[in-house]
């Protein structure tokens, strides 16, 4: 990965310590918002809080961001970072509750944009697939005692699954309340170890 020039002619760091760190400086400048307007209209966004007990949008993705370990790969923490932006434009209150429905389609679709301003083109394709597929895991509905599928055998195959698989237990560590996304991560992980043990 090479450096890229962000607004304003700086470097993008090339570790998550230090991308976290440009990012906390673009918070005490005020630049943050001009930034990264998408993660900036989060503020405000309701989720439901009986899986979101942390607040908004931006404060779950602020706090997933805190869970993401310095020493991993950079698009571990924009995959993080940029996660829940398609939430602005996708949620709505509906048969009682607030749903963001589409957002992680509408948030990778949202992600090249992101990583050209930033100076980083060359993260795009990865990042926006670690937002894409952020929430695979809750569409599986595993029991206990499942086997994986050959479909779900093909998706874990992916080169980028570690790197997800990092994006999903930082978004499970950002919220607050009775979700159950980690433990759903755990239990595929947990699969498919055993099955590759066998």
């Amino acid at each position: 990965m090479r450096d890229g020039a962000a607004q304003g002619g700086e470097t993008i760091p090339k570790t998550a310590r230090h991308c976290r760190e440009l990012v906390d400086r673009w918070l005490a400048d005020g630049s943050f918002d001009r930034r990264l307007p998408e993660v900036a209209r989060l503020r405000g966004v309701p989720q439901p809080e009986v899986y979101h007990a942390e607040g908004d949008a931006f404060v779950h993705t602020m706090l997933a961001l805190s869970a993401v370990d310095g020493g991993a790969d950079p698009r571990v923490f924009w995959g993080v970072l940029l996660h829940d932006i398609g939430k602005a434009e996708t949620t709505e209150f509906i048969s009682g509750r607030w749903r963001a429905w589409g957002h992680a389609e509408r948030g990778a679709a949202m992600v090249p944009a992101v990583m050209e301003r930033l100076g980083i083109p060359e993260l795009a394709a990865d990042v926006a697939w670690l937002v894409r597929h952020h929430t695979f895991h809750f569409s599986w509905n595993l029991a206990p005692a499942a086997r994986l599928t050959r479909n779900q055998h093909r998706f874990l195959d992916h080169p980028l699954l570690p790197l997800l698989l990092e994006v999903c237990r930082a978004d499970a560590d950002g919220s607050h309340g009775g979700s159950d996304k980690g433990d759903k991560i755990e239990q595929i992980v947990d699969l498919l170890n055993d099955e590759r043990r066998a």
